[in-house]
C-alpha cells in the first residue's frame, strides 16, 4: 500500500505538499506515524518515524516543511534497514503514492 524510501535514521522527513496534520499516531506495525490531510481530500502518510515529533495535530505544513525524521520505530520492521514508509490515499482510499510524486528516476 505504499513505498519504503531507504534513508538514514535521523534524515529529516518533508510533507509533500501544504495541509493539516490530521493525526498522529504509534503503533507497532507501522510505528509512529503522521498523517497529512491536504486539499481535495488527499492524504500523505508518513510512518517508521522518530517517535520525537514535534508538531502536532491540527497543525499547519507547507509543502517541504519538516515534519518529522527517519526512525526505527515499526517493531515489525526493525530487521530491514532505515527507511521512511510512505503512502497516500484520496476519499480514504489507498492511491498509489507514484501518481502523486514528482521523483527524479535518477535518485530512485
Amino acid at each position: 500500500n505504499g513505498i519504503d524510501f531507504a534513508a538514514e535514521e535521523g534524515c529529516d522527513v518533508l510533507s509533500v505538499a501544504d495541509g493539516t496534520v490530521e493525526m498522529i499516531t504509534d503503533n507497532s506495525m507501522l510505528g509512529t506515524t503522521v498523517i497529512i490531510l491536504h486539499s481535495g481530500g488527499l492524504r500523505s502518510i508518513y510512518s517508521n518515524l522518530a517517535d520525537n515529533i514535534h508538531i502536532a495535530q491540527g497543525d499547519a505544513v507547507a509543502k517541504g516543511a519538516v515534519i518529522g525524521k527517519v526512525g526505527n520505530t515499526a517493531a515489525e520492521e526493525v530487521a530491514e534497514p532505515s527507511h521512511l514508509h510512505f503512502e497516500m490515499s484520496l476519499n480514504e482510499e489507498t492511491v498509489n503514492p507514484y501518481d502523486y510524486l514528482s521523483i527524479d528516476e535518477a535518485t530512485e
